[in-house]
């Protein structure tokens, strides 16, 4: 009765493992898209904060323009576009350089490197990490631009003008 006991406990082991394997090898994984990422993160952040948590803000990239050769991707320009949106809290608490926004495309704190100045009228400052440059400046707390660049293809100087040039989309 022991032996039976033993081979009839390993059989039920062997069904219920070919089991996951077929539940796990037919299952296809579908990759969820920002939007269904986001509202479940919203959903979850309520259930765990409780129902008085609610988002201040959100920023996105509204766009990136490239400037370059695609033959050679070392000396392109990226100048993007972030644009926040404020729920609760409001635009006014921001003032200078919007860093919060900038870590949508970059870690603040992890750059090499870190040199403040005004774009204009505008607080700026252009980051380093390695061999990419952010220069960064601030026109209005809902809108922050961005041009990267590879310092060692493309001199800083450049794109300080480039920057100095820009005007406000109206």
């Amino acid at each position: 009765m022991n032996k039976k006991k033993r081979i009839a406990i390993l059989f039920a082991v062997i069904i219920v493992a070919v089991g996951i394997i077929i539940a796990v090898t037919s299952h296809q994984k579908k990759e969820m898209d920002f939007d269904e990422f986001a509202d479940r993160f919203d959903k979850s952040a309520e259930e765990v904060l409780g129902e008085d948590v609610r988002k201040v803000s959100k920023t996105e990239l509204a766009a990136t323009l490239t400037y370059g050769d695609q033959n050679d991707k070392d000396n392109n320009i990226y100048y993007r576009i972030l644009k926040t949106t404020f729920y609760e809290g409001g635009p006014e608490e921001i003032t200078g350089l919007h860093t919060e926004a900038l870590g949508v495309l970059f870690p603040v704190d992890s750059m090499d490197s870190c040199e403040e100045m005004m774009i204009q009228d505008w607080p700026g400052a252009l980051y380093k990490k390695d061999d990419t440059a952010f220069l960064c400046w601030t026109y209005s707390p809902e809108v922050t631009y961005v041009l990267e660049y590879t310092p060692s293809k493309i001199d800083d100087s450049e794109i300080i003008k480039m920057a100095e040039s820009a005007e406000p989309v109206k």
